[in-house]
C-alpha cells in the first residue's frame, strides 16, 4: 500500500508538473506575470516566494494550476504589458495550448522508451498465430475463421507471430475494412469483413494457444511453496488434462466447488501433474481462495519472454502504439457521447493509484508506458471544449474572436462555474465507482 500511495503521489506529480510548466514557459515566452506555480491544489502545504512567482506545494495531489496576472475577471487590466487580458487571442492560445501539448510532448517521447528498453510480453506473442477457439456469434466468426486456422497476413501484409498481428490488427480502427489471408489445412483463404457489423467494444472473438508453462508467481504463491518452478509444464490437475493456460482456472475452481463442505476444501490439495527436463512428478497444492474474486488460486503466473528493440524501431513501434492509443481514446470518447460506453471503464484516482503501483512493481518500462498513456490522456482529455479545463478556455477565445471582442464577465464566470460543478461530479463519481469496484 506505502507503495502504491508514494508511487501515485510521484508519478501524478511528475506529470502535473509537466502540464503545468508548459503553461509556465509560455506565459513567462509572452511576458504574462506568473504569480503562482502549484503542484496539487489547496491547501498549500509548502510555498516559497522567488521573485514575482510563489511555488507551491498542496494536499490535494490531484491536479495543479499556474496563476497568471489577470486571468480572473477582477484583474484584468488591458492596458499593463504583463497582464493576461492585455495579451492577444495567438498570445493566450499559445499559453493555454502548452499544457496540454507538454503532456502529448511527454508521451512521444518516453513510449518509444518503452520498446528500447525492453519489456516482459507473454511468451504466446511469439508464436506462429493459430487460432486455437473461436467464439460463435463472434466477429472472427462471422469473418468466417475456424478452429486451428493459421493467419497469414492482414490486409495483404504478412504476420509470423501473435505480437504482428495484434500491432496488424490495432492499425485498422474500425474493423469494417479488413482482409484477413488464412491458412486452412494447407488451403490459402481470403476472409473479409464486407458488410460484417461489428459493436466498437467488441474483440475478434478468437484465442490463441497459450502453453500451460509457469513463468513465475503471483504474492505468496501456494505453487511456489509446494515446489513447483517457472519452465514447468502443467499436464493435469487431479487427473483432469491441461492442454491450455486458460484451462488451468476453470480446472481449480470446479474441483473446489465440487467439495461441497467449505471447511474441509479450505484445507483441500490438489495433485498437479506437471513435467520438468522430460520429467514427469507429481506436486500437492493447497490453493487459497481470494476473497474479492471468491476465486481459488494457486499463485501462478503465464510464462513471459522479454523483448526489446533497436532504437530506430522503437521510435516507428513508439509513434504506431501511442496513435493507436489516441484512436482508442477518441473511439471511447464517442462511444461515451453516444451513450454506447460504460462507466465501468472509467478510472479514477484510486484505480489510477492501483494501476501505478503495479506497475512500479513490475518494471521501469511498465511503468514508462503507463506514464507515457496517462500522459495522452492528459494531453487530449483537457484540450476538449470543458469549462473550466485548458479546451473549454480555447473555445472561449474562439467565441471571443467571433464575437470581435471580449464576452461579457458574466457569461464567463457562469460559464467556468458550470464546468467546475461538472468536474467535481465526475471526480465523485469515478472515484465512488473506484471504491465500488474494491467491495
Amino acid at each position: 500500500m506505502l507503495i502504491t500511495i508514494l508511487s501515485f503521489l510521484a508519478v501524478l506529480g511528475v506529470l502535473i508538473f509537466i502540464h503545468e510548466l508548459g503553461h509556465y514557459l509560455a506565459a513567462r515566452h509572452v511576458g504574462v506575470r506568473v504569480e503562482a506555480f502549484s503542484i496539487g491544489f489547496p491547501p498549500t502545504a509548502l510555498a516559497k516566494q522567488v521573485g514575482e512567482t510563489e511555488y507551491r506545494l498542496s494536499w490535494l495531489p490531484l491536479g495543479g494550476y499556474v496563476k497568471l496576472y489577470g486571468q480572473n475577471v477582477t484583474d484584468e487590466d488591458v492596458e499593463d504589458p504583463t497582464n493576461y487580458a492585455a495579451k492577444s487571442i495567438f498570445q493566450r492560445l499559445y499559453i493555454l495550448a502548452a499544457g496540454p501539448l507538454m503532456n502529448l510532448v511527454f508521451a512521444i517521447i518516453f513510449m518509444p522508451l518503452v520498446f528500447w528498453i525492453g519489456m516482459d510480453i507473454p511468451a504466446y506473442l511469439n508464436d506462429t498465430p493459430y487460432i486455437q477457439k473461436v467464439k460463435p456469434e463472434s466477429y472472427a466468426y462471422k469473418l468466417g475463421i475456424r478452429e486451428n486456422d493459421e493467419i497469414i497476413a492482414v490486409n495483404g501484409n504478412k504476420v509470423k507471430n501473435w505480437e504482428e498481428l495484434q500491432s496488424a490488427l490495432g492499425q485498422i480502427l474500425p474493423l469494417e475494412n479488413l482482409s484477413l489471408e488464412i491458412d486452412r489445412a494447407g488451403n490459402s483463404m481470403i476472409m473479409e469483413s464486407s458488410g460484417i457489423e461489428m459493436r466498437r467494444t467488441a474483440s475478434m472473438g478468437w484465442s490463441p494457444l497459450l502453453s500451460p508453462i509457469v513463468g513465475g508467481f503471483t504474492g505468496d504463491s501456494p505453487a511456489e511453496k509446494a515446489g513447483i518452478q517457472t519452465g514447468d509444464k502443467v499436464k493435469a490437475i487431479n487427473g483432469k488434462s491441461i492442454q491450455d493456460w486458460i484451462e488451468i482456472s476453470p480446472a481449480v475452481q470446479k474441483i473446489m466447488k465440487d467439495n461441497s463442505n467449505a471447511e474441509e476444501s479450505s484445507t483441500k490439495k490438489l495433485m498437479v501433474e506437471i513435467e520438468r527436463n522430460s520429467v514427469v512428478q507429481f506436486v500437492e497444492v493447497a490453493p487459497y481462495l481470494e476473497t474479492k474474486s471468491q476465486r481459488w488460486l494457486l499463485g501462478m503466473s503465464m510464462q513471459q519472454i522479454s523483448r526489446s528493440h533497436a532504437f530506430g524501431d522503437s521510435l516507428a513501434l513508439g509513434s504506431a502504439r501511442l496513435w493507436f492509443l489516441t484512436k482508442a481514446t477518441f473511439s471511447f470518447l464517442g462511444q461515451m457521447f453516444q451513450g454506447e460506453g460504460s462507466m465501468d471503464d472509467l478510472g479514477g484516482p484510486i484505480k489510477i493509484g492501483m494501476v501505478i503501483g503495479e506497475a512500479v512493481r513490475s518494471g521501469v518500462a511498465d511503468l514508462f508506458f503507463l506514464m507515457s498513456f496517462i500522459s495522452l490522456q492528459l494531453g487530449i482529455f483537457n484540450l476538449l471544449p470543458i469549462p473550466a479545463l485548458d479546451g473549454g478556455h480555447i473555445f472561449m477565445l474562439l467565441l471571443e474572436k467571433l464575437n470581435r471582442g471580449p464576452l461579457s464577465i458574466n457569461m464567463r464566470e457562469r460559464t467556468q462555474m458550470i464546468g467546475f460543478y461538472v468536474l467535481i461530479s465526475l471526480m465523485v463519481f469515478v472515484t465512488w465507482n473506484d471504491l465500488m469496484s474494491l467491495l
